[in-house]
């Protein structure tokens, strides 16, 4: 008989299988950008509605946060992920099905956002189940590196499969990952160590009812908040990113896109290695911590307004990145400590709600101080104003007293 790994080691195969389920919600929320000038070509699409296609998913995405959190605390993670994934990988292949008809396009592209919608919040109860407080920075660091791979890896797989056979077959082939990641889900993934199926079992029989839920927890909003200030800059860096470099700093295509690509880059060493530092060194000054990776990104981004030369503009940029990202594993790790056990999934969702939003207004109102100004300048500075508000509310946030917290509730058994 095989031996069943025990939950401290179980834990790292759970990990993995999150990891490969980011990693494939972001390649296929991505992969429209890669097909989208050739989609455009042959559709007639406008630049306005080219950007709505993009924006429908997002919108959908930003909808369901709240409702995929509760469900998920109340159904459990396992079955709420993979729904989510055959959800979504449907309405992946049936953009290529559906091209011919923009309105279907539309409402594929939303109905695919609440798929994708579906997954974070129950990700991040699953996350939480199996790590205790204090030791989750790192492992969601190293599960967030799907973050950055997901679009690095975007173009590099799809360019070849629309040169081969065209645009369409990007979105037929997502159902290869899609079903294989969907297997695995079911097949490895646990919603937490009080499974059955593993050989250290917590006793939860004590737990009780859990306690009427409130809506008015001023420390979430905060981080709320705090998150919607990042988001604002990390979805006006990826919007207009490139725009400022060719435009503003006068770079061509192949040098825009090597400084365009490093910061993400070094975001991906600054997640990994402020995780680990502050998980090592800062563990109880957490919100401190990514409060002064805001403010060293901002200081960053007012020393790339300053550069005199497109050099010293793109090392500040870079560095820009390491910093914006160094704080993103231990952020995610300080909501998780201040709700109770059984409603991370709601309140999780609901802070990922928050830079859903900044996404989506983040740059049209940068674009809009663009166009009011001429100038990149303006835009710069409100980043540096929404890092600056950033540190201020996760400043303001205080975790609760351990007493407060009531245990967690019962596993639900799948």
């Amino acid at each position: 008989m095989t031996r069943i790994p025990s939950p401290a080691t179980y834990r790292w195969v759970v990990l993995a299988v999150l990891w490969l389920t980011l990693l494939v919600s972001y390649f296929d929320r991505v992969a429209i950008a890669a097909a989208l000038p050739f989609m455009s070509g042959e559709l007639h699409l406008s630049p306005s509605l080219a950007g709505v296609l993009s924006g429908a998913l997002l919108l959908s995405y930003t909808i369901v946060q709240v409702p995929a959190g509760y469900l998920s605390d109340r159904f459990g993670q396992r079955r709420i992920i993979a729904a989510a994934i055959a959800w979504w990988t449907v309405f992946s292949v049936l953009t290529g099905v559906l091209s011919g008809s923009i309105a279907a396009l539309l409402v594929v592209r939303f109905m695919m956002g609440v798929g994708e919608g579906f997954h974070p919040p129950p990700l991040w109860r699953v996350l939480s189940n199996w790590f205790e407080p204090g030791r989750r920075a790192l492992p969601l660091a190293l599960m967030l590196t799907a973050l950055t791979l997901g679009p690095a890896l975007a173009p590099a797989l799809t360019f070849p499969i629309i040169s081969a056979w065209g645009w369409r077959w990007v979105f037929y082939l997502t159902v290869i990952p899609g079903l294989l990641t969907v297997l695995l889900v079911l097949r490895w993934l646990r919603d937490s160590p009080q499974h059955a199926n593993l050989t250290e079992r917590a006793l939860v029989a004590n737990a009780g009812p859990a306690p009427r839920r409130q809506w008015w927890v001023p420390h979430i909003w905060l981080t709320f908040a705090a998150f919607f200030f990042f988001g604002f800059v990390l979805y006006g860096l990826m919007g207009w990113l490139p725009t400022y470099l060719i435009t503003y700093r006068g770079l061509d295509l192949a040098g825009a896109g090597v400084l365009a690509t490093a910061p993400y880059l070094a975001g991906t060493v600054g997640m990994l290695l402020g995780a680990w530092v502050c998980q090592r060194r800062f563990n109880h000054l957490r919100r401190r911590f990514i409060a002064v990776s805001y403010l060293a990104t901002a200081a960053c981004i007012t020393a790339t307004v300053l550069a005199p030369t497109v050099t010293v503009a793109g090392v500040f940029l870079t560095l820009s990145g390491f910093f914006l990202y160094s704080g993103l594993g231990p952020f995610w790790s300080v909501p998780m400590d201040i709700v109770r056990p059984h409603e991370v999934g709601m309140w999780l969702g609901f802070i990922n709600m928050g830079t859903q939003l900044a996404g989506f207004l983040g740059p049209i109102l940068i674009g809009a101080l663009i166009q009011a100004t001429g100038s990149f300048t303006p835009a710069l500075v409100a980043m540096i104003g929404a890092l600056v508000a950033a540190a201020l509310c996760l400043s303001l946030v205080r975790t609760p007293v351990t007493g407060d917290a009531p245990a967690p509730a019962p596993a639900v058994v799948s």
